[in-house]
């Protein structure tokens, strides 16, 4: 990738280009530290990323990154600065990510691991189990690697469970708001149960064993054991918030009209 650098204090600005060397040595690092500079440089358009500090001085990083914009449409902004309060100005360009000073090089990876835009993507790597909801619903591994399910069902009821953002539901509730069963009866919850055990079982041969809870017959996310799209974006993550193009688990009508999807919508 090539990737740009801009910081008007020559010490972070070194850091910053060590830190991405290490991280990836073959891309091509390119630094500014007056905007000035940037705006000499003639080929603007080959930017796939930009780390922009936002206090550059006479022109400021947001401004920077909107004239980027012109050439680069596609360009992962992800501004790098100490003040927080430019923190509302800076969203309003849509940029990528938002890194405050001081910052490790894990930081600086997790950006490049979540870009919008992605060409020569640095493999992701996570220690949770990654739930991606925008678009369709999937679940990866720690090697990025779906996770396979025995039945589609079981999958669904995994949606319906991430859906609810912790909060605890029962077989009825699956029943009514999954799979739209209008009488529930023994039947329905021995059919529910076998879905859930099967999922279950296929999170433990994925080697994840904490992220279902049940307790008195109520069944809820462990939020702290995944790493999911929606709870970020509702956190307010900058990455999350950009990858969220109004699309939500499309394959599931029930989930157009939950309550994690109205307050998508709000955001």
């Amino acid at each position: 990738m090539k990737i740009m650098a801009i910081d008007d204090e020559r010490p972070a600005l070194n850091f910053l280009k060590e830190t991405l060397t290490n991280i990836n040595p073959d891309d091509i690092i390119v630094t500014f530290q007056r905007s000035s500079e940037y705006m000499k440089y003639p080929n603007k358009q080959d930017f796939e990323v930009a780390f922009i500090d936002i206090n550059l001085g006479s022109i400021s990083g947001i401004q920077v990154a909107l004239d980027l914009k012109k050439y680069s449409p596609q360009c992962n902004i992800i501004f790098v600065t100490s003040y927080s309060e430019f923190a509302y100005a800076a969203i309003k360009t849509r940029p990528r990510g938002y890194v405050m000073k001081p910052y490790t090089e894990d930081d600086i990876r997790n950006e490049l691991n979540n870009l919008r835009y992605n060409s020569n993507p640095v493999q992701r790597r996570h220690e949770k189990l990654y739930i991606h909801t925008f678009g369709n619903f999937e679940v990866y591994d720690s090697s990025d690697k779906p996770i396979r399910f025995s039945r589609t069902r079981s999958k669904e009821l995994f949606a319906y469970i991430i859906d609810q953002c912790g909060y605890p539901i029962t077989t009825r509730d699956i029943a009514a708001n999954v799979l739209y069963i209008e009488e529930f009866d023994r039947s329905s919850s021995k059919k529910i149960s076998q879905y859930m055990t099967d999922l279950l079982k296929d999170l433990k041969a994925a080697g994840y064993n904490d992220i279902i809870c049940r307790q008195n017959r109520q069944i809820y996310i462990n939020k702290d054991a995944v790493d999911c799209d929606l709870y970020n974006m509702l956190s307010g993550d900058a990455g999350a918030i950009n990858a969220y193009h109004g699309e939500y688990m499309i394959e599931y009508p029930w989930a157009e009209f939950s309550h994690s999807a109205e307050r998508l919508k709000s955001i």
